[in-house]
């Protein structure tokens, strides 16, 4: 469907602070490429945007696929039509190899959802990839014509989410090569026809069909990719828009915080100021294994000062409180909140009266938090909001760059520490079973350390549920089950603004990653 009052022609300027580190189907992962691949790679679905929501729909496939035998066997059927930006017709074969080639141990750092769930976690050694001169066997992934089939281990409803990677973009083998990573070819709108280590450029790709694409349009002539532009920078040149700055936009870069208060009080920058919800949620997750008392944990909760912190990382436009585990943008949320009558700016009276009856008063609480600017600021309000409640508080920075590494291990030391999540599909399967199987309890992102059996068996029968809708359900009764246990703080549901030259047209922000989207972008004026 045409964008209202879009405009072809002009060139878009994407200020980037760095080449992406991979476009290589194979390889797409970080929200800076993803973006990026979307104008060039076309994949067997896509999320497309209705209002704040996305809704999953075919994108080289006629369809979301098919299941049969349980959920265990998916049939994509690819449209008609279909070309590479050489001409040549994309077929169910050029689909297989591309999927197979993501197998390569070469090709690491991309999503591993659809080799996974065709060979286990073990694909890599299951099968070597092509290059080792072997394909993989019919009873793995079919493909004949049109047609491609994928049969898997075991049932996955929400499957069709997993082939919405560029990963299931079709790869020419001719085409195959060691530059594949810096120009891969398109079956998308545009073609790359640059790429340095300071720039790249996207002209139009003329073998693309828009009647094809439920997503995208080429309304600008092409976009250049300038590197090495820093944050602050982007954030200087749009504000200034000097030039062709007019018609500039970074994908990812939020408004730097020293624009922030101008943005807010010039109508002319409110104007071009880009804001919406992402997927991302941020936690701060109570360390279950050394805080095992449930009461301690509630007590937590309650004198937590969310308000203070929210406004030490920007206020109201850091993001919404939240009161559950997965985001809103997730297919079957549920909307709750176990704890009604706790104020966002904390209660430590009401703490205080918790632990006392609980015995726990002067319960030692070990807070791990970054050694910047924010983490110092943040940390003195927490540890000051619960001490008030009775607890002891012993502060632990940790460097920015070993942060994460910190807090994912086992036997971290810590009792409580912020982290935050967003899936890679929006649905609870990509979440919960990544924050709160025990299995994943070791160096892996169950960073509350939870170690519930019926946690455990419940992940593993939803997750193998066949119906889509059943499942959905099922997770979000499942996130509500798993907050009873109090073993995270929900904080807030983040917000992403971005800032664009007065010239760009079509702007808004992608509900299921924070950047950007480039779909509906276009020039409203000049060149």
């Amino acid at each position: 469907m045409p964008v209202q009052g879009a405009k072809s022609g002009g060139t878009v300027t994407v200020l980037q602070s760095a080449d992406f580190s991979h476009l290589d189907p194979a390889r797409v992962y970080s929200t800076d490429a993803g973006t990026a691949s979307l104008l060039i790679t076309r994949s067997l679905t896509k999320t497309k945007f209705i209002g704040n929501r996305g809704v999953l729909v075919g994108d080289l496939a006629t369809d979301t696929g098919t299941a049969s035998d349980g959920g265990k066997t998916w049939t994509f059927t690819l449209k008609s039509g279909l070309k590479f930006d050489d001409g040549t017709e994309v077929t169910a074969e050029h689909v297989k190899y591309g999927i197979e080639r993501s197998y390569d141990k070469s090709k690491a750092g991309g999503p591993n959802y659809v080799q996974t769930a065709l060979s286990g976690a073990d694909y890599a050694n299951a099968y070597p990839g092509p290059a080792a001169g072997q394909s993989l066997p019919d009873s793995v992934l079919e493909a004949k014509g049109r047609t491609v089939v994928f049969h898997l281990k075991e049932a996955h409803a929400d499957f069709p989410f997993s082939v919405s990677w560029p990963s299931t973009a079709p790869v020419q083998q001719s085409k195959d090569g060691k530059d594949y990573d810096r120009s891969p070819q398109s079956t998308g709108p545009y073609k790359i026809t640059h790429h340095d280590d300071t720039s790249m450029v996207m002209e139009r790709n003329q073998y693309w069909d828009a009647s094809t694409d439920p997503l995208r349009h080429n309304y600008p002539d092409s976009w250049k990719f300038e590197f090495g532009v820093e944050a602050q920078q982007a954030s200087q040149r749009i504000v200034a828009q000097s030039g062709s700055d007019k018609n500039a936009l970074s994908f990812t870069n939020q408004i730097h915080s020293s624009f922030v208060p101008q943005s807010q009080t010039d109508s002319e920058l409110q104007a071009r100021t880009i804001s919406g919800m992402t997927p991302y949620v941020r936690y701060f997750n109570i360390n279950t294994s050394r805080v095992t008392d449930l009461e301690v944990r509630k007590a937590l909760l309650t004198a937590f000062p969310r308000q203070q912190v929210r406004q030490v990382y920007g206020g109201a436009t850091y993001g919404e409180f939240g009161s559950t585990i997965l985001s809103p943008s997730t297919i079957g949320f549920q909307s709750y909140n176990l704890f009604p009558d706790v104020p966002t700016n904390g209660d430590a009276a009401g703490a205080k009266r918790i632990l006392e009856k609980a015995g726990k008063t002067g319960t030692k609480i070990v807070y791990a938090y970054t050694q910047d600017d924010n983490g110092e600021k943040g940390a003195l309000l927490i540890a000051d909001a619960l001490q008030k409640a009775g607890f002891e508080v012993v502060k632990k920075p940790i460097d920015r760059t070993s942060y994460l590494d910190a807090i994912i291990k086992k036997d971290n030391g810590f009792d409580l520490y912020n982290a935050g999540w967003a899936a890679d599909s929006p649905t609870g399967a990509g979440t919960i079973p990544a924050l709160f199987d025990s299995s994943n309890a070791d160096g892996s992102y169950n960073y509350s350390k939870l170690n519930d059996p019926a946690v455990d068996a419940e992940i593993k029968r939803v997750g193998q549920l066949a119906d889509l809708n059943e499942q959905a359900a099922a997770w979000a009764a499942l996130d509500k089950k798993i907050m009873e246990q109090v073993p995270v703080i929900p904080f807030v549901n983040t917000r992403s603004t971005i800032l664009t030259g007065s010239n760009i047209g079509g702007a808004f922000i992608a509900p299921t990653s924070s950047a950007l989207s480039p779909l509906n972008i276009y020039i409203k004026s000049g060149s």
